[in-house]
């Protein structure tokens, strides 16, 4: 199962200050709904996430690690596994100047599940999904104001 979703905004930063706040992982860290603090470990940041899925709650444990990190964008592919699940994610973030000094921030999350919560209750963890692509968005924007 797979869940894509994207959207667009404006902040009063310009593109290489984004792009900084971006390339720092205890930002990207803050924007992963439930993750706490992160540490370093072989090339990636790991830490523990708490999720939800209708009724159940528990913890898994989170990685990520940068996939690209450009002048105009970054992308930071994941992983986290627990609840005998496993969720894969990439959040891409491409920034453009925009108008009076700010940027235009486009972002895209792609995540996928499979394992026993993904195939006993498909449409909660689509929700669950489709929740962490929006709170993404919602705390994206709160890290670049």
């Amino acid at each position: 199962m797979q869940v894509v979703e994207s959207g667009e905004f404006a902040v009063g930063k310009p593109p290489e200050e984004v792009v900084k706040v971006l390339s720092d992982p205890a930002a990207v860290a803050r924007l992963i709904p439930g993750v706490g603090e992160v540490r370093e470990a072989g090339g990636e940041y790991v830490g523990e996430a708490a999720v939800r899925l209708g009724h159940l709650s528990g913890k898994m444990k989170a990685r990520f690690r940068y996939a690209e990190v450009r002048r105009d964008g970054v992308v930071v592919v994941g992983r986290a596994e627990g609840m005998q699940t496993t969720a894969d994610f990439k959040i891409a973030v491409d920034v453009q100047p925009g108008g009076g000094g700010g940027s235009l921030v486009r972002w895209r999350f792609e995540g996928s599940a499979r394992g026993l919560a993904a195939s006993l209750a498909p449409s909660l963890v689509r929700d669950a999904l489709r929740r962490i692509a929006a709170e993404t968005a919602k705390n994206l924007a709160a890290v670049l104001s």
